[in-house]
């Protein structure tokens, strides 16, 4: 009886153990760490969240960023938005077809998104604060970044609280405009692939937030 009582004890503790990630995410369905693959080969693997995103590339002739030929090259980040956001956004404007998005703005959202010239992890965005005055969207920390459709971001990770102990809980990522004061949460990081480094944005994110 003790036996059997060690065997499912061992069996708990693994699954518990198991169940982690290496980087304390919650598990939103996206894949973290490295893709020997080019960031289009993995869209192309994930149709559930990014066969929208896929669409609006070829639309706006977009598809070389992915694939690492583009001006862009191979050393950048993208927060890519996932079909729920482009869905959302088709409804919204009562539009039937990722197609019936004008060219420009296709092309406006992902770059948007674009991070040029370096591949940014978690790790290496600056802790920061939100600010606590809804007027003034940047708080404390973080940093402004240049993306590549010319808009600023405020881009700050923070570790959440877990259990009500403040800084327990896992470390996120968060992105601000101060166009639109608008704030967006990254729900999965460190996708790493042979073209550059994603960053998958929140279901509830709007392709207008940035």
């Amino acid at each position: 009886m003790k036996k059997i009582i060690y065997i499912i004890t061992m069996c708990l503790t693994i699954a518990v153990f198991g169940s982690c990630t290496q980087y304390n995410f919650d598990d939103t369905g996206f894949a973290n760490g490295k893709h020997d693959m080019t960031m289009w080969e993995y869209f192309k693997r994930d149709s559930y969240n990014w066969d929208s995103l896929r669409v609006m590339a070829e639309h706006a002739d977009l598809v070389s960023l992915f694939q690492g030929t583009s001006e862009y090259g191979k050393d950048f980040t993208f927060f890519g938005p996932t079909n729920h956001s482009i869905r959302r956004y088709l409804l919204e404007n009562n539009m039937q077809r990722v197609t019936d998005i004008p060219v420009e703005d296709c092309k406006r959202f992902i770059m948007n998104g674009v991070l040029p010239n370096k591949r940014v992890m978690l790790d290496d965005f600056k802790e920061g604060v939100k600010s606590s005055d809804p007027s003034t969207p940047i708080g404390k920390g973080g940093e402004t970044i240049d993306m590549a459709s010319g808009n600023q971001l405020w881009i700050y990770t923070f570790r959440e609280s877990y259990n009500n102990v403040p800084g327990a809980g896992p470390k996120r990522i968060y992105l601000v405009s101060p166009n639109t004061t608008m704030t967006s949460e990254v729900a999965s990081c460190n996708i790493e692939t042979n073209t550059g480094v994603v960053h998958s944005l929140v279901y509830d994110f709007s392709l207008k937030d940035f």
